[in-house]
């Protein structure tokens, strides 16, 4: 019995809620239909901003990758010369060692 009472009090709570929430939109003049077509709009422009806001973030990140792989490239650059001055330098050394050894021997 307790329960059918709590049950018919919350349902009567729903029912007058509606109620004040007809009233108010009868009052203004909106149909339901005309504050469900208002509502939908709504939710599509939101969902057209949302796709907009993906799609630059999209081409922040491919912009980002781009810089990131010409920064790499850039790097890759510097080390191969870097490699390059150290061969070329290694290469001296060895030849100055080969002839200071020839010129010890003779």
């Amino acid at each position: 019995m307790k329960r059918f009472f709590i049950g018919m009090l919350i349902l009567g709570g729903i029912i007058a809620a509606a109620a004040v929430v007809m009233k108010r939109r009868s009052g203004s003049d909106v149909s339901w239909d005309e504050f469900a077509r208002d509502t939908s709009a709504r939710m599509s422009d939101a969902a057209a901003s949302g796709s907009e806001t993906a799609k630059d973030a999209a081409d922040q990140a491919k912009e980002a990758a781009t810089d990131a792989a010409g920064g790499a490239k850039d790097t890759a650059k510097h080390a191969s010369k870097k490699a390059q001055d150290l061969a070329d330098k290694a290469t001296e050394t060895v030849v100055d060692l080969a002839e200071e050894a020839k010129r010890s021997t003779s």
